[in-house]
């Protein structure tokens, strides 16, 4: 099996199988690639967790995410084996299926605490913005990735914050309750490439419910509507860097 993937990769471990049974884990763990045979054999280092070397137990299955120089690449697998070597905790990892480029509708999600700007949308506004998002595709703004939003002083905007974030969508948290299906404008500002970037788009509410945390509040996950490939890669790109500079810093 050929790898797309260089030593020295990070890679995210997410726990789906357990060979004795035993609950999932709901975290996700940090490792990296030291070694691999190019068939279906890899070293990863044991993964640390709040300062605490976590040993996985052997037999138990994951999903990798690979964070490599050309992108993210994931496939399944097993932990084969576990030891130590020159002073450190390392295990072998047996690739269950091929590692393939993320796809499209895998879109990785990337925890977050960025402030939104949001405003439900009237039926006969909806028409018309469907009408500029075609328009968008040969503006200028958006060969530079970024879409400036309409005036805020011409409407009433409200504020929530987004929780995570994904090039498919948004998850993020408000007072304001919302039917599935209703569309909602939405404006986000992501640090990205050393400038601040204003990224404006219209969100379908996909689920509204009421957070166990505070009653008051309201947890929306929404998918994007009408969005064009090159703020869409934006958002994948940014997701990507944040989760690469999260990894290296553990």
């Amino acid at each position: 099996m050929k790898m797309p993937v260089a030593i020295g990769d990070r890679i995210e471990l997410t726990h789906e199988a357990s060979a004795l049974r035993r609950a999932l884990s709901e975290h996700k763990y940090s490792s990296q690639l030291l070694d691999f045979d190019e068939i279906n054999l890899a070293k990863l280092s044991m993964p640390i967790f709040e300062n605490r070397l976590i040993p996985l137990e052997v037999g138990d299955e994951y999903q990798l995410c690979f964070f490599t120089q050309t992108g993210l690449y994931q496939c399944r697998g097993r932990v084969e084996n576990r030891y130590k070597e020159n002073n450190m905790h390392v295990m072998d990892m047996r690739l269950l299926s091929e590692i393939k480029k993320y796809q499209r509708r895998n879109y990785y999600r990337l925890s977050c605490d960025l402030d939104i700007k949001y405003r439900m949308l009237e039926p006969e506004e909806q028409k018309v913005l469907q009408q500029l998002a075609d328009q968008w595709l040969d503006s200028e703004r958006i060969e530079e990735g970024i879409v400036e939003p309409l005036d805020p002083m011409e409407f009433v905007w409200n504020e929530g914050t987004v929780s995570d974030l994904s090039g498919g969508g948004v998850h993020f948290l408000c007072r304001d309750q919302f039917e599935p299906g209703t569309i909602i404008e939405v404006v986000v500002h992501l640090f990205f490439k050393n400038k601040n970037m204003p990224l404006h788009f219209l969100l379908r509410v996909i689920s509204c419910e009421t957070s166990e945390i505070d009653r008051r509040i309201y947890e929306i996950r929404g998918t994007f509507e009408y969005l064009n490939e090159r703020e869409r890669d934006i958002i994948i790109q940014y997701v990507f860097e944040e989760q690469r500079k999260r990894l290296r810093k553990e």
